[in-house]
């Protein structure tokens, strides 16, 4: 089962898979009570961190469970000058309230008798991450419908975003469904068709 929490211009999507009873939450930031009921009396086994910015991130500390999030941005939690909180926006989260597990590229996540594999994808930051569940790969900011995310914000990288769309795209199966960060949902099939960027950049040759 997969449940989406639509997020606004201030707050990215978040989702929650569950199996037989067990559910991994991806980056909760918006809609906390909705959150609640959908998880009912299942068992939340992690969060998943798609990357540290902070509208992916608000509603971290609210669950009493490990925090997985790529090595490459553990950190960038709690760099206020760049993960996006500020005076007018403060970190609602410290580092002792976090139970942060790091993780690494193609990383196994369990889910009762399945797993969500990790897969390293740099260029909006340094350590953004998809995850692949089944027929669903979550790209936070990374690949968009017909788009792609950012890379010139703080640890964003232009090459290393050409090598992650190249490679979620020329890898993935035609029926992966895609759920980003924000806008809609797409296929691979749609990304290999219709993203403008990433024909632009195939055309370029691998970098």
């Amino acid at each position: 089962m997969i449940y989406t929490f639509n997020g606004n211009e201030s707050y990215a999507h978040a989702y929650m898979i569950c199996r037989f009873g067990h559910c991994l939450l991806i980056d909760p930031n918006i809609n906390y009570s909705e959150i609640e009921s959908k998880l009912g009396d299942q068992i939340l086994d992690g969060i998943l961190l798609t990357h540290a910015h902070s509208d992916h991130t608000s509603l971290i500390h609210l669950f009493n469970v490990p925090i997985y999030v790529h090595s490459d941005d553990a950190a960038l939690l709690f760099e206020d000058k760049y993960n996006g909180y500020s005076k007018d926006n403060p970190r609602p989260y410290v580092r002792k309230q976090l139970n942060i597990q790091t993780i690494e590229d193609q990383v196994k996540i369990p889910l009762a008798d399945h797993e969500v594999v990790v897969f390293h994808t740099p260029g909006h930051t340094k350590g953004s991450v998809s995850f692949l569940y089944q027929k669903y790969i979550f790209t936070g900011d990374t690949l968009f419908k017909e788009s792609v995310g950012r890379h010139d914000l703080y640890s964003g990288n232009l090459f290393d975003l050409k090598r992650s769309v190249l490679k979620l795209i020329d890898d993935l199966n035609d029926n992966i469904i895609i759920k980003p960060g924000h806008d809609d949902a797409s296929t691979i099939r749609n990304e290999r068709k219709n993203n403008p960027f990433y024909i632009k950049w195939k055309k370029q040759g691998k970098i």
